[in-house]
């Protein structure tokens, strides 16, 4: 498989809607501010870091993440997981890119979770892998089928690819779940990788597992500054895993693709860090009170939509039980300016033909949520002539 042989979805349906008035789908937290960072840092008398910024060198930065940054991250784990258990890259999705590549060898087998976002996939192809999809279902409230899992493993299965917190669903996987997962796969030999990108935005913390990184040697997990803090301009993301084979084998893939990162942007996220709780809290406000409103509506709307609610991050998958198609209503909504996510951005199973993913993670979220109203409104008329 070429690197250019599949289109990017997502992409391909965002490049169409660059002036769109209602980004319905955004799964992001509320954009920060670089001045905002900066008070924040101020209140914090994290005023070396204000130093820094202004006077670092634009020289070359560490190859695999400056130390500094390493031992900021770390602090989101557990004792296992250290300075030297990160690698640092360019964005998450060059992370879980090259993870693959530096893991995976052609003949291997992949198992991968399934809908899920492309590049999990896409990544595994590249690296020349035989694939198997196992999706998740609402009717088991979007939680892994390890039967379905295990069922799936052959002899040369080298990966499974899971994403927990889970977009487009927002379900959030159990940590019994989790742990038998983990079980799994050691008792197979079996790496397995968990895109974490939405952790730390769990709706009840209470009810955040462990990461995959602590449970297992052979867990990876991959994170990154844009969904908790709304820090994805900042272009950083990293894999943690106990295994430091492992990890000099991403420093490796790491040092042959990106060489190193802007220190600017590791200097921002050490602020980012520093200022985690604080940020997080106030896009967990945003995200709730969002939650609220969706979770009425859908309510009083209930013959035409069903979903179960999210447990984390602030996405959700959307059943429309209209006439249309999902892929068809999404078109209908962005020639009214409305943008969700269609089932066809996940490549989705026949049976979630009829799920679109919507996102609820921003301030601008209300004013969608009534735009979508007005749609429903002029249109529900003639679904209902429909279906008659």
């Amino acid at each position: 498989m070429h690197l250019l042989t599949n289109p990017i979805r997502s992409d391909v349906l965002l490049e169409k809607t660059l002036e769109v008035s209602h980004r319905f789908y955004a799964s992001s937290s509320e954009p920060l501010l670089h001045r905002e960072l900066i008070e924040l840092a101020r209140e914090n008398g994290d005023h070396d870091l204000i130093e820094m910024y202004e006077d670092h060198s634009l020289g070359y930065s560490e190859s695999g993440g400056s130390l500094d940054l390493r031992e900021e991250i770390s602090k989101l784990y557990d004792a296992g997981i250290q300075a030297d258990n990160i690698v640092i890259f360019p964005g998450a999705q060059t992370a879980m890119t090259l993870c693959a590549h530096a893991l995976l060898h052609e003949g291997d087998h992949a198992i991968v979770i399934t809908p899920s976002y492309q590049s999990l996939e896409e990544g595994v192809k590249l690296a020349g892998c035989e694939l198997t999809r196992v999706a998740l279902s609402p009717e088991n409230a979007w939680e892994i089928d390890l039967a379905a899992v295990e069922a799936a493993i052959n002899s040369n299965t080298r990966y499974i690819v899971l994403n927990d917190p889970h977009n487009p669903s927002g379900a959030l996987m159990s940590e019994q779940s989790k742990k038998e997962c983990v079980a799994l796969a050691e008792a197979h030999d079996i790496l397995v990788f968990s895109d974490e990108v939405y952790r730390l935005l769990e709706i009840d913390p209470s009810k955040r597992s462990a990461s995959i990184c602590e449970l297992s040697a052979k867990g990876i997990a991959l994170g990154t500054m844009a969904k908790p803090w709304g820090a994805g301009g900042i272009c950083i993301g990293w894999l943690a895993c106990q295994d430091k084979k492992i990890i000099e084998k991403f420093r490796k893939a790491q040092h042959l693709y990106a060489v190193c990162f802007s220190r600017a942007a590791e200097i921002q996220a050490m602020m980012v860090l520093r200022s985690s709780q604080k940020i997080i809290d106030k896009n967990l406000k945003i995200i709730r009170e969002n939650l609220i409103l969706l979770e009425q509506y859908f309510a009083e709307n209930s013959d035409l939509f069903e979903w179960l609610a999210p447990k984390a991050g602030g996405v959700a998958f959307v059943k429309f039980k209209g006439p249309l198609s999902a892929n068809e209503l999404a078109e209908q909504l962005l020639e009214e300016g409305i943008l969700v996510f269609p089932p066809s951005v996940f490549d989705c199973e026949e049976d979630l033909k009829q799920y679109f993913r919507i996102g609820f993670s921003r301030r601008t979220m209300p004013a969608s949520l009534e735009a979508f109203k007005d749609f429903v409104n002029k249109h529900k008329p003639s679904w209902q002539l429909e279906n008659r």
